[in-house]
């Protein structure tokens, strides 16, 4: 069973529990990854986390549901999985911009999230630049932004705490310690939910220690680094989707379920690798493997 076709059963169990709430480790099981790549291979492929895919689906048939005009609102919030219909009536309108009564009137305008069914196509129009490499453990230490996939939102904060902590100094204050590493951005500390997590922009050192530095520990491991040549945040962005729908689907490795990470190498000041806005940026995107 190839990527593609996990990916696919993992996608036809949310359609399945249109009920209720998935079970997000049973949907990473049926994609043989664990949760936490799960989570990450499923919002860089599809846009969104798995959760919210869900809830839009569910939500969707329920719109049908309240159009047809045949079924108390109380009815079809608990056949979605709703426990009240003032917990169903905050969801729809957050989805569609209107409540349920409202959606019931005839001639309303409504909208459909279709189901997803994933077909990957490799492309190769353009290099994509990587080398495998074992990494022994790293000790991080650095500031750290909790935030979370769902809607796309960690492509957002995480370009706006980095943006933050330039301006207040914080990024600065990491300079004794950078060494050879200079900056990571690492993903970690996933919420039971499974929605949100921890991105810390920080250093190589066990020596870092500033009042409110977060520290973790990358375990060791085997690593795809992936070069990322262009302005930020767009360019790396896009080296973390093509990471996952053009090199891992024809390598032969799958995501270890480890920490993933990015670099950002020292350079002078006046060299433009160094210069987020510049064409010749470099960065790195680090994701532990094991062979599929």
């Amino acid at each position: 069973m190839d990527w593609t076709e996990r990916l696919n059963k993992a996608l036809n169990y949310l359609e399945e529990t249109w009920d209720r709430e998935p079970d997000l480790d049973q949907a990473a099981a049926l994609a043989h990854c664990s949760p936490f790549h799960f989570l990450r291979m499923f919002e860089v492929v599809c846009g969104l986390g798995p959760g919210e895919y869900s809830r839009r689906r569910r939500l969707s048939r329920a719109a049908l549901d309240l159009a047809a005009g045949n079924k108390k609102v109380i009815d079809i919030a608990l056949r979605y999985g709703y426990e009240s219909p003032e917990a169903f009536a905050k969801a729809f309108k957050r989805l569609f911009g209107l409540t349920p009564s409202e959606a019931r009137v005839p001639g309303t305008s409504l909208q459909t999230w279709p189901p997803l069914r994933l077909a990957v196509v490799l492309r190769g129009e353009q290099a994509l630049r990587y080398r495998i490499v074992r990494q022994p453990a790293l000790e991080v230490r650095g500031w750290a932004v909790r935030t979370t996939c769902e809607g796309g939102r960690n492509n957002r904060e995480i370009p706006a705490f980095w943006d933050s902590c330039f301006a207040d100094g914080k990024i600065r204050s990491l300079d004794p310690w950078k060494g050879a590493w200079g900056h990571l951005g690492v993903c970690a500390e996933w919420s039971r939910s499974r929605q949100e997590f921890t991105y810390l922009i920080g250093v190589v050192s066990p020596d870092a220690d500033l009042p409110g530095m977060a520290k973790l520990t990358v375990a060791p491991a085997t690593y795809a680094v992936f070069e990322s040549v262009g302005p930020m945040p767009h360019t790396i962005q896009e080296v973390w989707n093509r990471a996952f729908t053009e090199w891992f689907p024809g390598s032969g490795y799958e995501h270890s379920g480890g920490l993933d990470f990015e670099v950002y190498p020292p350079f002078p000041d006046d060299d433009p690798r160094g210069d987020p806005a510049h064409p010749d940026c470099y960065s790195e995107v680090w994701i532990p493997l094991r062979r599929g």
